[in-house]
């Protein structure tokens, strides 16, 4: 059979050490066997009734939860024990306040929550209140309908010196001290690029949650290697041992141990000496991740490097190569980019300079000026060709004008040239009847005499 356990949320870890279940689908607690640490959040019989054939007949009898924690709060406010208690134990769970303090008291079996309202504090403390404190206190019990819980709400307080436990703590503290457990000489540095991490935790946890979370997206490709360990309890000293002695031999590059947030009385098992031997003695390098930046537990001291959670612990342990990932893939992209754009200019530039050397190329102007040598030689040609020919048309209408206006040519067509005395005779005022002249013509010349002068316009004698 099954019981249902009314466990609340901050209560859930302890209540899972203890043997507590959830059941996800109906969202409730429950244990197969109703121990002495689970009957605190058993509300109902020890034995369940046994079933009815009426459902009316089966709830007949039963309160609602309200109606019984109503109840439960007169009962407490009517005892006369409970409206006037005095209680001595060790003061744990304090973690400074605010305005009001909160706190429990605790000896070796068993822990009560305390209350104080602020003003009750500043007119009854007159000693600084800390964890390990022995106190005397009187007040009177509390009942939280609501929350279910009993508070023991404070009216005075008295310093009764410290605690045993307390006192034992440091003892331990010093004594390791002393054996040089806590030098940073003796710590090893972290693994910077760890392959295979092991983890000394609950399965159940928010611890492995978290570590989990952080390792997928820093580097999904590390290992993790969890050994299941209870976190409080009684045995929990034990297999926290066995789990970080069992991974030291597991070829690990980091170890983590450590649990999610709690109380003193929930981080008790992390100031075991057998387990701080056990971290001291690793071969492996160890990150302590137990509860949080205000609890400090004795492992912490004696690891080789605390950080305050299991998130912390794994972004301590597993080095973000996915932000590397990202950076080299940017880098290379923007190397690719700018070897691109480079590539375009050259090519560009390359371009330019080939069509230049192809415009510049002697070869190529050489043989342009063989072909422009030669269209002027054939151009020169054809020029002085047609120049000649001007020139010899030219010639031939000169030298026919020539001939045209030469006397000799004219003598050719039955002309002369005359002459007396050697001097050509071009008028008629030159000669005289009787006077001597020569005459040339184209095959020779003849001496002739003048018989008569005859002006034009002169009729000749009969």
């Amino acid at each position: 059979m099954s019981f249902r356990l009314n466990v609340p949320y901050s209560e859930k870890d302890e209540a899972k050490a203890f043997g507590a279940r959830w059941n996800p689908a109906e969202k409730y607690w429950y244990c197969e066997q109703l121990n002495e640490g689970l009957r605190r959040w058993y509300e109902g019989d020890e034995e369940a009734p046994a079933p009815s054939a009426d459902p009316a007949d089966l709830m007949e009898g039963y309160l609602s939860v309200t109606s019984a924690s109503s109840a439960i709060a007169s009962a407490v406010a009517a005892d006369e024990v409970l409206r006037n208690i005095k209680v001595q134990g060790e003061v744990t769970n304090f973690s400074g306040h605010t305005q009001n303090y909160y706190f429990s008291v605790k000896d070796t079996q068993s822990i009560i929550d305390c209350f104080m309202f602020e003003h009750i504090a500043a007119a009854a403390l007159d000693f600084e209140l800390e964890n390990g404190k022995q106190v005397a206190i009187s007040g009177y019990m509390n009942f939280h309908e609501k929350s279910g819980k009993f508070k023991l709400l404070v009216r005075g307080i008295v310093d009764a010196g410290e605690g045993d436990e307390k006192r034992k703590l440091m003892e331990l503290k010093e004594k390791l001290r002393a054996e040089g457990l806590f030098d940073e000489e003796r710590k090893k540095p972290i693994s910077k690029h760890p392959s295979r991490v092991g983890i000394v935790t609950s399965k159940s946890g928010q611890a492995i949650r978290d570590i989990c979370k952080i390792a997928s997206k820093r580097n999904p490709y590390v290992q993790l290697v969890l050994y299941h360990v209870n976190v409080q309890g009684r045995n929990a000293v034990p297999t926290i041992v066995e789990g970080i002695r069992y991974l030291d031999a597991q070829n690990c590059d980091t170890l983590i141990v450590g649990r999610g947030g709690g109380s003193d009385e929930e981080l008790k098992a992390y100031n075991d000496e057998s387990i701080a031997r056990a971290v001291a003695d690793a071969v492996t390098p160890v990150i302590s991740a137990v509860g949080h930046e205000g609890h400090w537990t004795l492992i912490d001291y004696v690891a080789d490097k605390r950080v305050a959670t299991p998130s912390e612990a794994a972004e301590e342990a597993i080095p973000d190569i996915m932000s590397d990932v990202k950076k080299v893939t940017d880098l290379k992209n923007t190397i690719d980019f700018k070897m691109k754009s480079i590539l375009g200019k050259r090519g560009e530039r390359y371009r330019s300079l080939a069509l230049m050397l192809k415009n510049n190329d002697p070869v190529g102007k050489l043989e342009k000026r063989k072909e422009r040598l030669s269209n002027i030689r054939s151009n020169m040609t054809v020029l002085m060709d047609s120049a000649l020919n001007r020139k010899l048309h030219r010639f031939d209408v000169l030298l026919a004008n020539l001939n045209g206006a030469s006397p000799t040519a004219k003598l050719v067509k039955g002309f002369g040239y005359i002459s007396k005395d050697e001097k050509p005779v071009v008028s008629l005022s030159a000669v005289s009847p009787g006077d001597k002249i020569n005459i040339k013509i184209h095959d020779g010349d003849m001496d002739a005499q003048v018989l008569s002068v005859r002006r034009k316009g002169e009729q000749e004698d009969g």
